[in-house]
């Protein structure tokens, strides 16, 4: 047997299969090739969120689940990341250590799984993630092991194609939206609901929307949602339902309208942006507007500029920014002010 250094290692060794997802700023896979690269030291994490990478990981049995199976082994762990966005070895390697301890490479037994599962409830590196997010992943999961979406599927779904977007909306669970986001390909021409949709409806679907690439008409719909309204809560909605659509175009038009400067821009839109919308930011312009909006407050300017610099592409970007001739005087002070606490 090969020496494990890695969870790569470990993972590789297993007699199952197993996916890796990032958890942070949305769901989505990872693939093996980048987590290894990335715990070996070769690679910057390549979504990293508060200077961590937010790590979702799924193993099973070969053996179908529907054929019996065990049920599968979950962990979410959260990897600390230094200035470069690169692995913090030391606790990794920890947590490696107390793990072959404690079950071995016998992660798909149950018995081994569970008692490691009840010590990683004390770990430093385990988190729990929150419940739009569990929902996701619970979704992800059932369609990687070919399970069916659960029971609160069938009366989302009804819902979301009907035309009376008031009755019993209250009663709809938070697993079938995830369910519903999961499985769009099976989903007939929902956008004409969006403009519909209650408040807390718009923000549940939108949760788990942000997982998914929409297509244009339904992008399109979230925008012309967001535009309309004067509501924050409903544009940060409707931004994180967009934030993957496959129209980048309309979606940066939008922002551009959002960040102009003679708008005062809420700190939710701007932390959302720089959650959800970041590579949106590589382009200057938006970049920008982006940092001049931020500047109107030291302490978001210092939050959210700085998060940003811990990813490589948008450090450029954001330095660029600062260099630029036509920044204004807030913009110039706000740097300061960040350069000298730095």
């Amino acid at each position: 047997m090969q020496p494990m250094e890695t969870l790569s290692d470990l993972l590789q060794q297993l007699q199952g299969q197993y996916r890796i997802y990032d958890m942070g700023c949305r769901l989505s896979k990872l693939s093996s090739t980048d987590f290894k690269k990335f715990e070996e030291g070769q690679k910057a994490y390549p979504l990293p969120w508060l200077r961590h990478a937010w790590v979702g990981i799924l193993s099973w049995s070969p053996t179908s689940p529907k054929l019996g199976a065990s049920s599968p082994t979950i962990w979410f762990l959260k990897l600390p990341l230094d200035e470069r966005g690169l692995l913090i070895q030391a606790a990794r390697d920890e947590f490696l250590n107390q793990l072959l301890e404690t079950i071995g490479t016998n992660m798909l037994d149950e018995q081994a799984s569970a008692e490691w599962a009840e010590q990683l409830k004390h770990s430093n590196l385990a988190f729990t993630p929150d419940q739009a997010r569990m929902a996701a992943f619970h979704a992800q999961a059932s369609i990687t092991l070919e399970q069916p979406a659960s029971r609160f599927y069938p009366a989302v779904r009804s819902y979301m194609s009907s035309e009376d977007s008031q009755q019993n909306w209250q009663e709809l669970g938070l697993q079938g939206f995830a369910d519903f986001a999961m499985r769009l390909d099976q989903q007939q021409q929902w956008q004409q609901k969006i403009s519909q949709l209650p408040a807390a409806v718009l923000e549940t679907i939108a949760a788990q929307l942000e997982n998914q690439k929409l297509d244009h008409l339904v992008s399109k719909a979230f925008i012309l949602r967001g535009e309309a309204s004067i509501n924050d809560g409903e544009k940060v909605a409707c931004l994180r339902a967009i934030s993957q659509s496959t129209d980048a175009a309309s979606r940066q038009h939008w922002l551009k309208q959002i960040l102009d400067k003679d708008n005062m821009v809420g700190v939710e839109l701007l932390a959302t942006i720089t959650s959800k919308c970041s590579e949106d930011l590589l382009k200057p312009d938006l970049m920008g507007l982006f940092i001049h909006q931020c500047a109107a407050d030291q302490g978001v300017f210092n939050g959210l500029v700085q998060e940003l610099m811990y990813q490589p592409k948008l450090r450029i970007k954001v330095l660029e920014a600062f260099r630029a001739e036509d920044r204004s005087p807030s913009v110039s002070q706000a740097i300061g002010v960040l350069m000298g606490q730095k």
